[in-house]
């Protein structure tokens, strides 16, 4: 295999190039500066020949886009996976709220990677390419969460009235605040634990079909 293109299934990328990603992943959770990250240090983790990495990528840059972009998919695949297991939106709710907690704990985590999103850097200018690539399409969070709020809908549980697109961007948005809050208790005095029932209860209030 040649150049990544963003067009490889995630599932056939080289064993090289993982072990490339998976090093960049490690690197962001001791910390390291995703900037002062050298790609000899990337491929020495990785325990390849800094050759190696431009047999398959141009530039550091895309390295670490191609690394971040692949850990977004892994990362919904995976939710995406353990929410079908649940059998009602209550219950799926719950466990994104045990998974936002869960990342809170990463010191390199998606909802923080979602904030670098927001900035006008490179990588997050070769991140957003990727994520609007065709492959990318399923896992993006827009089309996992939609999944989720879909069901809902089919099964009686959510509202008819409010438009798809508007359910998911207000989960996403409690989401946030959740992850914000665990992430500032201590600067701002937050009490999770708190707060959790009544951001779920805010997100049922709002969504569910018998409260419309």
């Amino acid at each position: 295999m040649g150049k990544m293109t963003d067009l490889e299934d995630i599932h056939l990328i080289p064993p090289k190039v993982l072990g490339m990603y998976q090093a960049v992943a490690e690197l962001l959770e001791e910390g390291v500066d995703i900037n002062s990250i050298r790609v000899s240090t990337i491929t020495d983790r990785a325990g390849i020949g800094k050759g190696t990495a431009y047999e398959y990528f141009d530039t550091k840059e895309e390295i670490i886009a191609c690394a971040l972009a692949y850990r977004i998919q892994r990362t919904f695949e995976y939710i995406d996976g353990i929410l079908t297991e649940k059998n009602s939106f209550q219950d799926q709710l719950e466990l994104l709220l045990d998974e936002t907690e869960k990342q809170e704990k990463k010191k390199f985590c998606f909802w923080r990677l979602v904030h670098m999103l927001t900035d006008s850097s490179g990588f997050s200018q070769l991140i957003r390419q990727r994520m609007a690539s065709e492959p990318f399409a399923e896992y993006l969070p827009v089309k996992v969460f939609g999944r989720v709020l879909q069901g809902g809908v089919e099964r009686g549980e959510l509202r008819k009235d409010l438009p798809l697109e508007y359910m998911v961007y207000s989960l996403i948005s409690r989401l946030l605040t959740y992850f914000m809050a665990i992430t500032a208790k201590d600067c701002f005095q937050v009490d999770a634990e708190v707060l959790r029932p009544l951001i779920c209860q805010g997100i049922m209030d709002e969504l569910c079909e018998k409260n419309k």
